[in-house]
């Protein structure tokens, strides 16, 4: 049995934060959605599992659950289960489910409820128990009927299936995103655990000891996603032989880079690297810092303009990127042997780090002062 396992796609994530390039964010995760079915078909996967929040919230219209049904139906394997994780919970009559289940393929198992699900119906030696969310939030996780079940015999593979943030993995200082423990787990006497709600992959790096395992978000969504989207899938050949292959997924990535700019040659190489193809498809944040004459600054904006035209979405930020404090600049500001001068002469003469420091302070504050007045 070979499962392609993936959780946190937030289909119908809005996105408002990033209105000008709004449309390609919210359009990626379902772009993304078909790839893995792609590639879950192009992998012969028996299962694909969703572990919780394929959908960002539980009011979408029927167009935007239509078209996600129209993507999992695609696969050409055995079975798509779908647990509801804590953005797109279940409850009675939930209107998003329901709209689902209209749509959704003869093959398609929502994990409505905590449960035993049998796949021996469809000629699989494996049994799910699912743990669901039903609300947004809770102080309990939905695991502990698991772990009052007495595990039974058979040679089923038993798998756990749970949405939730884990003990020391997952950021959740509140405990209120169905907290649980690896202890808890481990002690389930389940073989494998396939956990969704964290957007980081858990191991980096799993191998076939790997027994709990969390897949990270397939499509970025923020700064904090510092990688490029990923799933697992998963290679069962018996409840104690596995293969973990982690696979990117992602069209859209994030990053963050401090870039440090004291001449030319690093102006040069900030232009050459992030004018490549591998920032193409970013939403890229620049915090630019150092000190450069006036006219690298304007080779800096030059700089920018490309980098702007290369990357999805620029955003820079250069509150520690200042002109350099030359004898000329002071000279051009300031009336010779005036206190401002005198000061920021004298600071200019020492050329220690500490002194570049206060002369750039001293710089400011005198600009600000004389702005004000």
């Amino acid at each position: 049995m070979k499962i392609f396992y993936t959780a946190d796609l937030h289909l119908g994530m809005r996105f408002a934060g990033y209105p000008d390039v709004q449309d390609e964010l919210i359009n990626a995760r379902y772009e993304t959605l078909e790839n893995m079915v792609e590639l879950a078909n192009q992998e012969n996967c028996t299962l694909f599992v969703m572990a919780g929040d394929l959908f960002d919230r539980t009011t979408l219209n029927v167009k935007d659950i239509s078209r996600a049904t129209r993507a999992l139906n695609e696969f050409n394997g055995e079975l798509i289960i779908i647990l509801p994780g804590n953005h797109d919970y279940y409850i009675h009559d939930s209107n998003l489910w329901n709209e689902f289940s209209k749509h959704a393929g003869d093959r398609v198992l929502i994990l409505k409820n905590p449960d035993i699900y049998d796949l021996n119906k469809y000629n699989l030696k494996t049994k799910i128990y699912a743990a669901p969310c039903s609300a947004k939030h809770s102080s309990e996780n939905m695991i502990k009927w698991i772990n009052s079940q007495k595990s039974s015999k058979d040679d089923s593979i038993k798998i756990g299936l749970a949405h939730g943030s884990l003990e020391g993995v997952s950021p959740d200082f509140d405990k209120t995103y169905y907290p649980m423990t690896r202890k808890e787990l481990e002690s389930s006497g389940l073989d494998l655990w396939l956990l969704g709600h964290t957007h980081l992959p858990w191991p980096e790096n799993p191998d076939k000891n790997s027994r709990i395992l969390i897949p990270g978000t397939p499509e970025p969504d923020g700064f904090d996603c510092n990688h490029k989207g990923s799933a697992f899938i998963i290679d069962l050949e018996s409840s104690s032989d596995m293969k973990v292959q982690k696979v990117s997924t992602g069209k859209y990535r994030f990053s963050i880079n401090q870039v440090l700019l004291n001449d030319d040659n690093d102006i040069t190489s900030m232009k050459r690297k992030y004018t490549s193809d591998d920032f193409s498809n970013v939403v890229l944040r620049l915090i630019l810092k150092g000190r450069l004459r006036k006219e690298e600054l304007d080779r800096v904006e030059e700089a920018i303009d490309l980098i702007n035209d290369n990357v999805l979405l620029l955003q820079t930020v250069k509150d520690e990127l200042h002109e350099s404090i030359t004898s000329d600049l002071i000279n051009s500001k300031f009336t010779e042997n005036s206190f401002p001068h005198q000061l920021l002469s004298s600071l200019l003469e020492e050329k220690e780090e500490i002194s570049f420091k206060s002369l750039q302070k001293a710089y400011d504050l005198i600009r600000e002062v004389r702005n004000e007045t």
